[in-house]
């Protein structure tokens, strides 16, 4: 986070079957693989990870499904084709959950106010969350 680059990933809080930040993970394979990804965490890491452990699939098996299927309904029907199974009110808890997570330790808050101040929002305490400052950081909350 910080300094700003171009082009974004999507926001977070952008759904694809019914799943927030898979967008956003889509589009972060597609940049790396063009070498655009510039500082992104990506795949083991944050919300990758997460969202990758949630499914249960393979981060090198969705990245080359990412890159090689056209258009994110092509992508979204690979991921339910081999991801694991879940109920939608599985899936809109744990949705919950990425949205809400936020800094639980002094050490991740500290870490967190750092990238906050680097992205010009210090002092704000109207982010709270982790989806919040990579709105802010990346120009999409004023």
């Amino acid at each position: 986070m910080g300094e700003k680059r171009a082009p974004f990933p999507r926001s977070p809080y952008q759904r694809l079957g019914n799943y927030v930040h898979l967008p956003r993970l889509i589009d972060k394979a597609r940049l790396h693989h063009q070498g655009l990804l510039n500082g992104y965490n990506y795949k083991t890491v944050g919300f990758d990870k997460h969202l990758l452990g949630f499914l249960k699939i393979d981060p090198d098996a969705f990245e080359k499904a990412a890159l090689e299927l056209e258009g994110d309904d092509a992508v979204l029907a690979w991921v339910q084709a081999h991801a694991a199974s879940h109920t939608a009110e599985e899936i809109e808890e744990w949705n919950q959950a990425m949205i809400m997570r936020h800094p639980d330790t002094a050490v991740k808050k500290a870490r967190f106010d750092h990238f906050l101040k680097e992205a010009g929002g210090e002092g704000r305490k109207d982010i709270a969350t982790y989806f919040n400052l990579i709105e802010f950081d990346e120009g999409r909350l004023a």
